[in-house]
């Protein structure tokens, strides 16, 4: 019996035996699993938040790229701008103390409101004739930069960027050049510089220690750093000639240009000489061909920023699962005991939850309340009570519309109140509150209900929002749009009637151009008639009788006679001078014989005139009205005018065409060009002149030009099929 009880003792043990180890080996596979899953779930957050810093850090190398691109390119349109003063081309045509001493106020003028480290005037050879550092002990003045590419450019005429460090004052500096042109002259007289530093866009780098940008040459040389200690050493190591290049520039003084030791490990990658690895983004440089940005983020920082935050997410979690468990496990021992513990832990969170709870409803900066089915206060919180100024004991019990308005009680009572009971929720509803010392408040209530173990709602549970201050804002805004529309009606109203004015005007002045250029052609026909009928005769009569004199003294006195022969010559000279003035005053040919044959004559006089070719083409050229022709003519006369003074041309296309009833006629030359939009304003009254007399017969005049493009001047009117103008 013993022996049968001994065995069963020893078959229960080795059960429980067995059962021990198949709950260890469960445990040691459970914690096994946790683990392979936790380090897969690291390793896969890990690379994704790894490839989400190599986004981030390439996207903030753009962003640093774009704004030192920015930073250098600022002084070009200022340089631009310096190139066109006055000052500065009489300067250098016409140097002497007073045109240095205003060519040097203007470049002290342009250095002192941009920032700027010296702007500096040169002359074709190179050498500084002007500059604002003058005074200083490293004076520009009098030296000579012509090996410098940016003289070399600007000279030829293109506007340069260049980054290199001052060979008189041996700071690094950013320099801005520009070609300065003479008046109607085609190549540069001189040229402009404006040297910027670079020490404050250098402060404008990240300093970040695990963060280094770099600026650096076609050639690798390091001009900007937000590391110090590698500025002016190469990227990458250099060959002897290419350091005999660089040296030979004097872009980078005298070097020696040590390696900084990085090298290429991988596409994106690269090592230091002390080991440490780089994630690299170079970015070129915009206006500086062959520059570039190179960014340097530390991998090691790297990886700390990325595995920290995952440590802190996966690590709970593994932490949980092993917990989870452990407690599995002992739940197989302890039921019971886990069971008693586990409702002391909830009764205890319980009571911490509604401590939570109590805490959240009486210290949240909000109005919250609780009402029965009978709109009874059961709770509120201690903001409700101090907002509205009543303490605990004198609201508890009452009816909450007691401290609405009149107005908020009938709407609460009568809408509200019913359908919340029937829906469990409202949202938004706009209420008055009456406070303890009379004064009103606006509020916002929002009320959801809290229903019983039937489903019922049992009572509510209420936030209330202070909105008076917002309701007095929007409604002053109202009132201020009110007053805004009223006073923009006006506005409109006043700038109606203006205009209004400002048209009876513009046709009034027009009727009275029109008139003015009117009575000038009349003028000039009597003008022209007078020299050539008056004048004219005059002068025929006394060449008569200068050859009747000269035939009766080239026999008694041939001194005289050579006298009164070169009286006549003169005379002669005259008259053709006094024909050629009547026709320009108003050719006859315009009035007897047309359009057409006046602009033939005309066009072979200026190229006999001014040495210009110049080419007449037309087409079948209907009979026009006097006032169209006298227009085309005069606007021809002025376009060729304009052409002789300004453009330097060699050659002028003058055509006159009649296409679908407008008439078109066309000044082309292949001279310097201009921008109409800078033309002076003698200039610019020739150009309004022509428009004027353009939009009084009805038609349109269109200026193109372009700087060294040649200027097209067009002009269109329409005509009817038998001439007539068209209304």
């Amino acid at each position: 019996m013993r022996n049968k009880k001994g065995l069963g003792l020893l078959d229960n043990k080795n059960k429980d035996m067995r059962l021990r180890i198949i709950l260890l080996i469960f445990s040691l596979l459970t914690v096994l699993s946790a683990s392979t899953g936790g380090y897969l779930y690291y390793s896969s957050l890990k690379t994704a938040a790894f490839q989400e810093a190599e986004r981030q850090t390439a996207s903030h190398a753009k962003m640093i790229a774009k704004n030192l691109s920015f930073s250098l390119s600022e002084n070009i349109k200022s340089v631009k701008t310096l190139a066109q003063m006055e000052e500065l081309r009489v300067a250098l045509t016409q140097r002497n103390d007073h045109t240095l001493a205003r060519a040097n106020a203007m470049l002290d003028h342009f250095n002192e409101n941009l920032g700027t480290d010296v702007c500096y005037l040169m002359e074709p050879e190179g050498n500084t004739i002007a500059s604002s550092n003058r005074a200083d002990p490293d004076s520009f003045v009098g030296e000579n930069f012509s090996f410098r590419p940016y003289f070399q450019k600007a000279i030829q005429g293109t506007p340069t960027t260049y980054l290199a460090l001052g060979v008189t004052s041996g700071k690094r500096g950013v320099y801005y050049s520009h070609p300065v042109y003479g008046n109607g002259q085609r190549s540069p007289i001189g040229i402009v510089v404006i040297k910027a530093s670079i020490g404050l866009i250098e402060k404008e780098l990240p300093s970040f220690s695990n963060e280094i940008v770099l600026l650096v040459d076609p050639d690798g040389i390091i001009f900007i750093s937000n590391y110090h200690d590698w500025l002016f050493r190469s990227l990458w190591k250099l060959s002897p000639k290419d350091i005999s290049r660089i040296s030979d520039s004097f872009q980078f003084g005298k070097g020696p240009w040590k390696w900084t030791g990085l090298k290429i490990t991988e596409k994106e990658y690269v090592e230091g000489l002390s080991g440490r690895r780089y994630l690299m983004n170079r970015l070129p440089l915009n206006h500086y061909p062959g520059w570039s940005v190179v960014h340097l983020n530390n991998l090691e920082a790297i990886s700390k920023m990325v595995s920290g935050p995952l440590i802190r997410i996966t690590g709970p979690i593994v932490l949980t699962l092993c917990v989870f468990v452990g407690f599995a496990v002992f739940l197989l021992y302890r039921k019971a005991s886990d069971e008693i513990v586990r409702r002391k832990l909830f009764e205890k969170a319980l009571q911490e939850s509604e401590k939570r709870y109590r805490s959240i409803y009486h210290n949240t900066p909000a109005m919250l309340h609780s009402v029965d089915t009978k709109g009874r206060l059961v709770s509120v919180s201690d903001n409700w009570l101090e907002m509205l100024g009543y303490e605990r004991e004198e609201v508890i019990g009452e009816h909450l519309t007691r401290f609405f308005t009149e107005e908020s009680c009938i709407r609460a009572e009568n809408t509200i109140f019913p359908e919340f009971f029937k829906t469990g929720l409202c949202k938004d509803i706009p209420y008055r509150f009456v406070k303890k010392n009379g004064d009103t408040m606006d509020v916002m209530l929002s009320a959801i209900g809290d229903r019983d173990t039937d489903g019922n709602i049992a009572r509510s549970l209420a936030v209330s929002i202070d909105v008076t201050d917002r309701n007095r804002a929007e409604e002053a805004l109202r009132v201020a749009k009110e007053k805004l529309s009223r006073h923009s009606k006006e506005l409109e109203r006043q700038v109606e009637q203006r205009t209004k004015e400002i048209s009876d005007i513009l046709i009034q002045l027009r009727r009275l151009s029109g008139n003015i250029m009117a009575s000038q052609e009349k003028e000039r026909s009597a003008i022209a008639r007078e020299l050539h009928d008056e004048l004219g005769q005059v002068l025929t009569a006394l060449r008569i009788d200068s050859v009747w004199l000269k035939s009766r003294l080239k026999k008694t006195d041939e001194k005289a006679a050579g006298r009164v022969a070169t009286m006549c010559d003169l005379i002669d000279n005259t008259i053709e001078d006094v024909r050629g003035l009547a026709l320009r005053l108003r050719p006859g040919v315009l009035d007897n014989l047309g359009l057409v044959d006046a602009l033939e004559w005309y066009t072979a006089d200026f190229e006999r005139r001014t040495g210009i070719a110049c080419l007449f083409e037309h087409g079948d050229i209907p009979q026009i009205p006097e006032t169209v022709s006298t227009a085309a003519y005069r606007i021809t006369q002025e376009a060729l005018t304009n052409v002789a003074r300004h453009a330097v041309a060699t050659r002028v296309f003058v055509i006159l065409r009649n296409t679908g009833h407008i008439l078109t006629l066309t000044a082309v030359d292949d001279g310097c060009g201009f921008n109409p939009n800078e033309v002076s304003e003698l200039e610019a009254l020739g150009l309004v002149g022509m428009r004027e007399r353009a939009a009084l017969v009805g038609g349109v005049l269109d200026v193109q030009s372009d700087a060294g493009g040649g200027t097209r001047v067009i002009f269109k009117v329409p005509i009817e099929s038998n001439g007539k103008r068209a209304e």
